[in-house]
């Protein structure tokens, strides 16, 4: 084959000097045939394209084998195919091909892929996910609350599963993390994460690679995925879960909405983030339960025993007999002054054993039932300002049944005249203490309102603490 410069000169004696083909031919010392596809016929960069060729490919047998490797590579090494079984599968299926062929097929399929895991991933790929706690508001028992959602995103389909917790501490934190396995039916192959404190004992640094805590690794190491630590100060990194975060706190928490227990709260988003898979995906012509649906292939099988998620901790009680949990000194009256104990603690609960194994105290962790006190003096100055926004209020959910009942009257001086009242009990009574004693400090004292004409006393009837539990 001819270089590019006998190539040029070929054609530059043939078109600058007018030299025949013979006459090139035989200066350059060359065939003639050759002497004229160069002299007079274009030279142009041809694609080139590498076809595979054998009967794995001919006959369709490597969809066959690769659709198998796909499957095993999502069960545990131990449950994998090994390359006898693949074969003597194949034959049954009619194959007539050698055993080593199969061997060779897999092996050049293997080095392919760790060819390609060797670059740097420019997109999300499907199974990888990104996670990341969120701080949201609730109406709970009356009250408000401030709880955690532990957001699971998936970039590739922009799918996610949340789970509803008391606290970011490891116990919740691996709880949730295992809940959220499950909504999703299955486990990412890799998931990024911040350092939280809960998985995170020394952030990456310098050439220091990220080290996780013993129980993260062990948790970690029994679901298979990998994890990958964000920079310190590195939020973007994990832009797909911090976007959902968001997201789910602007659509499905504008209102406040009312949480009975963190499972229904948890089964309540489930269903809405379900709902909302429905849309189009931001930038793919799909739907998000589309991309979904394929996406979820390609997680990792789920282990068929749930892990359980406690840890446990050496604890004394005071002379008072109370043990401090969660910063809480609460009593355990069968423990003693001064006893040892061990104690158990899970995600929402603890359990108190003493030094003879036996079970002394049981109960929920002190932060199970904790609630944000709302300012319900200056709510309702507030409302008295502008009556009107009581209706719509996202605090009015929260407000007692009787309470409520009461000012939800048609008529606005009325309205506001009964705000003006609650609110001068407020001065002397909590709204608790109002509703208790609804009755004596309330309607028996409708007379000295200002709108005592106005009030319907057959709804009376209604405030009573029988109609309203009716209702």
């Amino acid at each position: 084959m001819l270089t590019m410069d006998q190539i040029n000169h070929i054609k530059e004696i043939r078109n600058e000097k007018g030299l025949s083909i013979n006459q090139i031919a035989k200066s350059e010392g060359i065939n003639w045939r050759t002497a004229k596809k160069y002299a007079d016929t274009d030279i142009l960069p041809k694609e080139r394209r590498r076809t595979k060729s054998g009967m794995m490919y001919e006959d369709g047998w490597n969809e066959i084998i690769d659709g198998w490797l796909f499957e095993d590579s999502r069960e545990t090494r131990k449950n994998r195919r090994t390359r006898k079984a693949l074969f003597e599968q194949l034959k049954k299926l009619g194959f007539s091909g050698s055993y080593r062929t199969v061997c060779q097929y897999i092996q050049n399929t293997q080095k392919e892929a760790a060819k390609a895991d060797a670059f740097e991933k420019l997109d999300h790929p499907a199974g990888e996910a990104q996670l990341d706690f969120g701080t949201y508001r609730v109406a709970y028992k009356n009250e408000l609350r401030i709880i955690k959602l532990l957001v699971l995103a998936y970039p590739y389909s922009n799918r996610a599963f949340a789970v509803a917790l008391p606290r970011e501490n490891r116990e919740c934190f691996l709880n949730g993390l295992k809940h959220l396995f499950e909504l999703s039916g299955g486990v990412p192959t890799e998931i990024r994460i911040d350092n939280l404190a809960a998985a995170v004992i020394k952030p990456k640094k310098g050439n220091k690679d990220t080290v996780f805590s013993d129980e993260f690794e062990q948790f970690r190491a029994y679901y298979r995925f990998n994890a990958v630590a964000c920079n310190a100060y590195s939020g973007h990194e994990k832009g797909a879960v911090e976007n959902k975060v968001g997201y789910i706190r602007y659509n499905f928490f504008d209102e406040i909405p009312r949480m009975e227990s963190f499972e229904q709260l948890t089964e309540w988003l489930d269903q809405r983030l379900a709902e909302d898979s429905i849309r189009n995906h931001y930038q793919k012509h799909l739907t998000i339960s589309e991309l979904w649906d394929s996406e979820s292939a390609s997680l990792l099988r789920l282990p068929i025993e749930s892990y359980p998620v406690f840890s446990y901790r050496e604890g004394k009680t005071n002379k008072y007999g109370e043990l401090t949990i969660d910063g809480e000194a609460i009593h355990i009256p069968k423990a003693g002054r001064n006893s040892h104990l061990l104690v158990k603690v899970t995600w929402n609960n603890f359990t108190c054993v003493n030094a003879n194994g036996e079970i002394v105290h049981e109960g929920y962790r002190p932060y199970m039932n904790e609630s944000t006190p709302v300012d319900w003096q200056q709510k309702f100055a507030d409302w008295q300002i502008k009556p009107r926004a009581l209706k719509h209020s996202r605090y009015t959910k929260l407000l007692p049944g009787n309470i409520k009942l009461y000012l939800m009257d048609p008529d606005l001086s009325t309205v506001r005249a009964r705000l003006r009242q609650i609110h001068g009990l407020l001065d002397h009574y909590t709204l608790e203490e109002v509703q208790e004693r609804f009755e004596k400090l309330v309607l028996a004292n409708l007379g000295v309102t200002e709108n005592q004409s106005q009030f319907d006393m057959a709804r009376y009837d209604q405030l009573s603490p029988k109609a309203v539990q009716q209702s």
